[in-house]
């Protein structure tokens, strides 16, 4: 259980009760044709966060709104999203917003376009100086907009008294001054990340194999049972 998460103890249970509060996740996005092994792992995040939010609401406060990073629209157009995306993710908002909670509009639709575009350009293999400066000036103007923007849409959202469940990729986000954090990390997803360092080094291990095979003149290996069915390279959860 995160230090976090361990804070619920620390103030009297009316303080927390009465304060506005934040149950922050990480979002960790389906794999579609990893190794063998992530599926099991990436499901048994899921299920320890699940464990983790319910004893989170059962000290501190019932999740009366949820908010998404990447997610466009609110309501059910969320939900939907949400569902056609990441069906771990899905099952623990489904669950808060039946008995309750409004998921929240969190994202704007211009600044998130704006960020995801700049940030494919940088990544285009950009050979003038000049041509990489703007659009790096593009691309931080952009982030810090839209990292303001979803500080706004928290102080704006979250009302005396509730907790909100927000689902994003990094825990250090911003909040709004008096809204009280609490990280949700159990060990699972520490193993998660380990395993997929670890499969990314056999992928690497692999792939140094094959060149040096190539380079040899002899014939490449046959491909491993829980390689990449892509065979391109290194993956990561939700590539």
């Amino acid at each position: 259980m995160s230090e976090e998460l361990g804070n619920v103890g620390k103030a009297p249970a009316g303080d927390i009760l009465t304060s506005r509060k934040v149950y922050m996740v990480t979002l960790v996005q389906p794999s579609p044709g990893a190794p063998d092994g992530f599926e099991e792992r990436y499901t048994a995040y899921w299920n320890a966060v699940e464990e983790q939010v319910s004893q989170l609401e059962a000290k501190a406060g019932t999740v009366n709104r949820v908010f998404a990073e990447g997610v466009i629209g609110r309501g059910d157009d969320a939900m939907l999203m949400v569902q056609q995306s990441n069906p771990g993710a899905h099952r623990l908002v489904r669950s808060r917003v039946a008995a309750g909670a409004q998921f929240e509009e969190f994202e704007d639709t211009d600044l998130f376009g704006q960020v995801i575009d700049w940030g494919r350009c940088l990544q285009s293999g950009l050979i003038n100086r000049t041509v990489a400066d703007t659009i790096q000036a593009h691309y931080t103007e952009a982030a810090d907009k839209r990292v303001s923007h979803l500080a706004n849409r928290l102080s704006e959202g979250i009302q005396e008294s509730e907790a909100a469940l927000l689902l994003g990729g990094d825990p250090n986000i911003a909040l709004p001054e008096g809204v009280e954090k609490f990280v949700v990390s159990p060990p699972e997803l520490d193993e998660l990340e380990r395993w997929v360092q670890q499969a990314n080094e056999a992928i690497r291990q692999q792939m140094a194999e094959e060149q040096a095979r190539a380079a040899a003149g002899e014939p490449p290996a046959p491909p491993a049972a829980d390689a990449n069915e892509g065979g391109s390279g290194l993956w990561t959860p939700g590539s």
